[in-house]
């Protein structure tokens, strides 16, 4: 997207949340300390020196936990409007060479100190990392791909589905990696790389693949939800890599 696209979509505050939403939680807002589906959203009506007017509030009684859309991100606990953070990441992308801090200053009409801090969550966000994920995580397979039609056939063809396994460390690390099959001995040694055995706990669906393939490499430490019952339980639950 040009720069000049990314200033005529996202030019307000409220155009900014809604598409972080969208893009945060496309099947429903959860909560982000528990992963519950019960949410509420508070507006704000009145301008305030808390400048998010969307908050949430977790209806679990259990938890309780208000959050923002930008909990969590590179966003938190930011004064700097979005629409500047939204223009930062388009420059930052854009550029075929690195753009310095002073440069960025003088684009957003920000002070140095501001757009250091800026270019500097922003670059720490792309950067891959190598170490293996730990504390909590969630992990889950997904399949990707169009069905495609047969010329003069209705019914669509049998073409073989992409498939992608997701990893994330709730509060941390994403990580999605391409695999060519969804069979235990392609799964297991993939999370068995990108997922430290010092975890504190794993959570995963509960497809056969994951019962016998984590048994053993994470003893103690692996939690199921089972979706045919509930989609969260307590902090069980696979929501965060699901969304």
């Amino acid at each position: 997207m040009k720069l000049i696209d990314v200033n005529k979509q996202f030019d307000s505050q409220d155009k900014c949340l809604d598409y972080l939403e969208a893009m945060r939680w496309p099947k429903g807002v959860c909560c982000v300390e528990c992963g519950s589906l019960k949410v509420s959203k508070i507006k704000r009506q009145k301008a305030s020196k808390n400048k998010q007017n969307r908050i949430y509030q977790c209806l679990e009684k259990a938890c309780g936990h208000q959050f923002s859309i930008t909990a969590g991100t590179i966003f938190h606990d930011s004064h700097l409007p979005l629409e500047k953070w939204f223009l930062a990441i388009a420059l930052i992308c854009e550029g075929k060479k690195s753009i310095s801090a002073n440069q960025m200053a003088r684009h957003l009409g920000v002070n140095y100190r501001t757009a250091w801090h800026l270019c500097h969550r922003i670059r720490a966000a792309m950067v891959e990392t190598g170490e293996p994920l730990t504390g909590t995580v969630e992990a889950d397979e997904t399949y990707v791909g169009a069905k495609v039609l047969r010329k003069g056939n209705p019914r669509p063809k049998k073409d073989k589905k992409d498939v992608v396994l997701g990893m994330v460390e709730r509060g941390g690390k994403l990580l999605l990696i391409p695999v060519p099959d969804s069979k235990r001995e392609i799964l297991q040694p993939v999370i068995e790389k990108h997922v430290s055995r010092d975890v504190d706990v794993i959570y995963t669906d509960e497809h056969p693949i994951y019962i016998y393939g984590l048994k053993d490499s994470y003893p103690g430490k692996h939690r199921m939800i089972a979706h045919k019952k509930s989609y969260a339980i307590g902090r069980t639950h696979t929501n965060t890599i699901e969304n």
